[in-house]
């Protein structure tokens, strides 16, 4: 029988993933507290949790690598459209993310992930540019 093998995710790319988990738990924090309203606490919640979706793959770093490139994009997008209401800072975090995908050189970002990356860039730039015109 085939014996499955658990790899830990590199130090690096992971204290990457903790360090932009802790910057929007900062900046999120910030936000919901001297904000300039309109957002409900769910918004900021559902930040949270996107944010720290990479964390959950710490024994799967083909997962931890896509999760990282995706929330990254998603987070990006996030910052700016929600800099109006103080999640500016968060770009930061989404910066760390696509840093924390590419850091492992054993496990390289696939040429699908990219795809959709780049795909979810462009389906949320019109909802973005509605959002703020």
């Amino acid at each position: 029988m085939d014996e499955v093998v658990r790899r830990k995710v590199p130090r690096v790319p992971w204290r990457l993933a903790v360090t932009a988990a802790a910057v929007t738990a900062a900046a999120t924090v910030w936000s919901a507290t001297v904000g300039t309203g309109g957002v409900p606490a769910r918004g900021f919640l559902l930040v949270l949790f996107v944010a720290g979706l990479p964390l959950l793959a710490r024994h799967a770093p083909t997962a931890f690598t896509c999760a990282c490139l995706l929330t990254g994009t998603v987070l990006l997008w996030v910052s700016l459209i929600g800099a109006a209401f103080g999640l500016g800072p968060v770009v930061a975090a989404a910066l760390l993310l696509l840093a924390a995908s590419v850091a492992d050189p054993d496990n390289p970002p696939s040429g699908c992930s990219v795809a959709l990356a780049a795909a979810l860039m462009l389906l949320i730039l019109p909802v973005g540019l509605c959002w703020v015109y």
